[in-house]
């Protein structure tokens, strides 16, 4: 089975005017289609266009279950298939589809949460998407709950940042610094200029004009990564300055917020220069990942797909 990883961004959102009403989400006029998806709206028509022959991937905020993602006439697609984080779902028609063609798509949520299910129309078009964004809003207990967990993640990073400060306070500064902390071994701090390899979503007002990868590894046993940075260099073509404050890394081995720097705005027609960084980022893997920035508004946004590492 080949091996691939989420190439789209999350956590943008559009709603349905018509409640109990039946009704065909627009496609947003980036070119991206993005769905948001509650528990009263989850009954509503999705239709999708694809085509013979082209990728089509959905990318959702939640895990799909294992065998959860269920296509009518699977027969007539050459490639169903779904990432091992849950988070993508990869569909490549085949030209058995004629044009007019209306076939069930049905993913199911991993988490129980409702809306546990949706149900998407594809429609064989000349016209298809890449990708499709998919984002669920909980139930209003599951939001707490999801709240709750979220503000329990914060408190036990904020301890890990609270006692690698305290470490890093009695450690020597500089190389020897990171080398005491076990935050680089022999091998250095590699990096690899990928500005060919990245892909910005298209309607992005935004042109990169240089992107490099940086990975460091530990001195420890287990070669793990230490940290993995991505430093950009972007033509704002927007009419309005941009300062980006979150990221956030997405990959086969799951998702991570990443620090931003510096912060300041990137003024309209100007270059900027923006570094974002991952400190033990954990199970991450070799392999394309997904880069995402946006301001404190979540109005503009930057999204990177094919970034690699070293």
């Amino acid at each position: 089975m080949p091996t691939w990883f989420p190439t789209a961004a999350l956590l943008l959102l559009l709603q349905s005017s018509a409640l109990g009403q039946p009704v065909t989400t627009p496609w947003d006029m980036s070119g991206a289609p993005r769905f948001t998806v509650t528990a009263d709206t989850a009954g509503e028509a999705r239709e999708v266009p694809i085509s013979p022959n082209r990728t089509l991937s959905f990318v959702f905020d939640t895990p799909v279950q294992g065998e959860g993602a269920v296509v009518e006439e699977r027969e007539r697609f050459r490639q169903v298939e779904l990432s091992k984080d849950g988070l993508m779902l990869m569909l490549l028609p085949s030209d058995e589809l004629k044009p007019g063609k209306r076939l069930r798509l049905t993913v199911r949520f991993a988490d129980g949460a409702t809306p546990k299910s949706l149900d998407f129309t594809l429609v064989v078009s000349a016209r298809a998407e890449p990708q499709v964004e998919v984002y669920r809003e909980l139930r209003p207990c599951d939001s707490y709950r999801q709240q709750a967990e979220e503000a329990e993640a914060r408190a036990r990073q904020y301890q890990t940042q609270l006692a690698r400060e305290r470490a890093e306070r009695d450690a020597p500064r500089g190389v020897i610094g990171l080398l005491a902390l076990n935050q680089m071994n022999e091998k250095g701090i590699r990096s690899k200029r990928i500005t060919k390899d990245v892909t910005l979503r298209p309607g992005e007002a935004f042109t990169v004009k240089e992107a490099v990868s940086y990975l460091a590894t530990s001195g420890e046993k287990d070669d793990s990564v230490t940290r993995l940075a991505v430093e950009l260099k972007l033509l704002n073509r927007g009419t309005q300055p941009w300062t980006p404050t979150h990221a956030q890394l997405v990959g086969e081995g799951g998702r991570w917020d990443l620090e931003v720097w510096p912060p300041q705005p990137i003024a309209p027609g100007e270059r900027g220069r923006v570094l974002t960084e991952v400190e033990r980022p954990g199970n991450a893997a070799p392999g394309r990942y997904l880069l995402k920035l946006w301001d404190a508004s979540t109005t503009r946004t930057v999204t990177l797909s094919g970034v690699t590492f070293p």
